[in-house]
């Protein structure tokens, strides 16, 4: 968040299961634009194949975030 402040492009990453608070938490620190990646929950305790599906998932949308105009 310190960054986007400072005008760095950033992406939150986390999963579906604290989307709703993610996008709560960017309203309330008057960042809506905030871009987030979601991956389907849970991350822990996967097998490193779908695990690193899950990896793959969320580059493109970091990916996205920062090179996307806002």
């Amino acid at each position: 968040v310190e960054l986007e402040k400072r005008g760095i492009r950033t992406v939150v990453v986390g999963t579906d299961r604290f989307k709703r608070l993610g996008e709560v938490e960017r309203r309330s620190l008057g960042m809506p634009e905030l871009t987030m990646a979601i991956a389907e929950h849970p991350l822990g305790g996967l097998q490193a194949e779908k695990l690193l599906q899950k990896a793959d998932g969320l580059l493109e949308q970091v990916v996205q975030g920062l090179t996307d105009s806002r």
